[in-house]
């Protein structure tokens, strides 16, 4: 199955203008590019997640029971 994604036409002339109207080299540099960034977001989101349970376990003050749900205090 064929699929494509369509580019403005200034990205296009941008990367035909980079790779000398290569289109196999175009389409591999956006694969890459495409890989890259799907990349740095998981581990971005994964650094968030860890983040904010710290942040909340935090929260809670030693020695109260008002942070049980965190598995302390019970």
């Amino acid at each position: 199955m064929a699929r494509k994604i369509k580019i403005t036409d200034d990205m296009y002339q941008q990367l035909n203008a980079r790779f000398k109207g290569d289109e196999k080299l175009m389409e591999e540099y956006i694969i890459q590019a495409v890989k890259n960034q799907i990349s740095k977001d998981e581990s971005s989101d994964a650094r968030d997640e860890k983040e904010s349970l710290e942040n909340y376990l935090n929260k809670g003050k030693p020695g109260s029971r008002n942070y049980g749900v965190k598995g302390q205090g019970w």
